[in-house]
C-alpha cells in the first residue's frame, strides 16, 4: 500500500502515521464492542494489534459485530478477526491469542504495548485485565455497553483508580460467589450478555479508539486524556457527561507497576526445578520461593465418589470442574508458589500452561524480585514475539482426568502468535 491511504488523515497537525504503524495495541474480546475498536484501529493503520478471544461466532453476533460474515458462524472468533482484517487493511498485522485471558496473557505482553483496550462482558475478567495492565504500567482503556448506554474508563494505576476501585458491593459479591459456588460459576460461565445494538457499541468503540489515539499522540497536542475518569454515553436521552473515578484507599487488589528482570532461562525447555535453583544461587539463598502469578491445579477430590486424578496445570480458582465419573463437584488442589517439593517442579512453564512473557516473583528473605518467562534473544526470529513457541497444548490427561464444562470457544487452542515489537522506551508508561 501507499502513503496516500492514509493522507487525509495525514492532514491532521499532530498526526504522525509512522508513529501509528510502530504501534501495539491489545484487544481483550471480539464482540461487538471488540469488533468496532477493531475497525477503528484498522481504518487507522495500527501496526500491531494483539486480539484475544476465546468464543465462536453465533448467528447472533452477525447483528452487532461489523467484521463477521455468515460464512463464519462456528469459527473461532480469532480467526474471523484475522480474514477481515486482511480484506479491510492489509498493512496491519493482526496477531490473536484464542484463550481465556487468565491463562492466555503474560504481563510481559502488555509491557510491551502501547494501550490495552478492554471489550469485555463480565467483571472477572475485567478484574484479571486490570491486574495484568497496572502491573505491566500500561494504559487500560476499558469498555462497557448496555442496553442503550455505553461507557469508557481509562486507568492507570498506582497514582490514580483502577478498576477494582470503582467496583460496587454487588460486583465484589458477584466476584466471591464465582470463587466460592460451584453452581453460581456453571450460571456465569453461561449467562448471556447484556443485549445491546450495533448503534451503541459503534459509538463506545470509536471513543475507546479515539482515546488510544490520543493517547499515544499525546506528546504532539494539547488535548487531555482523560485518565481516571469515566465517559459515559446515554443514547436513549442524547446525554453525555465525564465524571472522576475515586482512588479507594483500601482497594485490596490495587496493582503497582513492576521492573522486571531478564528471564532465568527458558519458559519452553528450562523445568521449574532449574529456574528454582537459578535463583537460589544468585541469591545465596537455599529458602528462595517462586510466586507464581496463576494458580497450578496440582489435582482434585471429587466430593461424590470419591475419585482423586493429579493435573498440574494452570487453572482459575473460579474455573468449574465436575468429575467425569459421576459430575459431582469437585474439591481443587489449588498451589500459587513453588519452594521445590512440587511434583511438577519437573515440568516447564510452557508445559504446565503458564504463557510466555508470565511475570515471576523470586521470594526470599533478601526481598523479592520480578522476572519474566520467554525465550532467550533471537529464539523466534529476534522479534521477542510469542509466534515461535511451541503450541500450548497439554499433554494427554490421564484417562478420566478433570473435565471442565465446555466454553462457547475451542478447548485450551495452541496462540496463534502474537508478535509484539520489542518494549519502547517512554511509551505507555507515564
Amino acid at each position: 500500500m501507499t502513503q496516500d491511504r492514509y493522507s487525509r488523515l495525514a492532514d491532521i497537525e499532530w498526526w504522525d502515521q509512522d508513529e501509528v504503524r510502530g504501534a501495539h495495541a491489545v484487544v481483550a474480546g471480539a464482540g461487538a464492542l471488540g469488533n468496532e475498536v477493531l475497525k477503528n484501529l484498522l481504518l487507522l493503520g495500527w501496526g500491531t494489534i494483539t486480539v484475544v478471544d476465546l468464543d465462536t461466532v453465533e448467528v447472533g453476533n452477525l447483528s452487532r459485530s461489523v467484521l463477521y460474515r455468515p460464512s463464519d458462524v462456528g469459527a473461532a472468533k480469532v480467526d474471523a478477526v484475522v480474514r477481515a482484517a486482511g480484506e479491510l487493511n492489509p498493512d496491519c498485522q493482526v496477531d490473536v491469542i484464542a484463550d481465556d485471558l487468565r491463562t492466555g496473557l503474560g504481563a510481559g505482553l502488555l509491557h510491551r504495548a502501547d494501550v490495552v483496550l478492554g471489550c469485555l462482558d463480565n467483571v472477572a475478567a475485567r478484574v484479571a485485565l486490570g491486574q495484568l495492565a497496572g502491573q505491566a504500567g500500561v494504559l487500560l482503556i476499558d469498555g462497557g455497553l448496555t442496553t442503550w448506554e455505553g461507557a469508557v474508563r481509562l486507568y492507570l494505576p498506582p497514582d490514580g483508580p483502577c478498576y477494582v476501585c470503582g467496583l460496587t458491593d454487588e460486583d465484589l459479591r458477584d466476584l466471591a460467589l464465582r470463587h466460592s459456588c460451584l453452581a453460581y460459576r456453571v450460571r456465569a460461565e453461561t449467562a448471556r450478555g447484556v443485549p445491546t445494538t450495533p448503534t451503541v457499541a459503534a459509538t463506545v468503540g470509536a471513543a475507546m479508539a479515539q482515546q488510544a489515539m490520543r493517547w499515544l499522540s499525546r506528546d504532539r497536542h494539547d488535548m487531555t486524556v482523560p485518565i481516571g475518569h469515566e465517559l459515559r454515553f446515554d443514547l436513549a436521552y442524547d446525554r453525555f457527561w465525564q465524571v472522576g473515578i475515586p482512588v479507594n484507599p483500601d482497594c485490596l487488589l490495587h496493582p503497582t507497576p513492576a521492573v522486571p528482570t531478564g528471564s532465568p532461562g527458558s519458559w519452553a525447555t528450562d523445568r521449574w526445578v532449574d529456574i528454582l535453583e537459578r535463583w537460589r544461587t544468585a541469591r545465596a539463598d537455599d529458602e528462595v520461593v517462586l510466586r507464581l502469578p496463576l494458580t497450578v491445579l496440582r489435582g482434585w477430590s471429587c466430593l461424590g465418589c470419591g475419585r482423586q486424578d493429579e493435573v498440574h496445570r494452570v487453572h482459575p480458582g473460579d474455573r468449574p470442574v465436575r468429575c467425569p465419573t459421576c459430575a459431582a463437584e469437585v474439591a481443587l488442589d489449588l498451589v500459587d508458589q513453588i519452594d521445590g517439593t512440587q511434583p511438577w517442579h519437573l515440568l516447564s512453564p510452557h508445559e504446565t500452561g503458564f504463557p510466555r512473557w508470565s511475570w515471576v516473583e523470586a521470594h526470599g528473605s533478601g526481598g523479592t524480585v520480578v522476572f519474566e518467562l520467554a525465550e532467550p534473544v533471537g529464539s523466534d526470529g529476534g522479534r521477542g514475539g510469542a509466534g515461535g513457541a511451541p503450541p500450548r497444548v497439554p499433554p494427554d490427561p490421564p484417562d478420566g482426568g478433570p473435565q471442565d464444562p465446555a466454553p462457547r470457544g475451542p478447548q485450551d487452542p495452541a496462540p496463534r502468535g502474537p508478535q509484539a515489537p520489542a518494549a519502547r522506551t517512554g511509551r505507555g508508561r507515564s
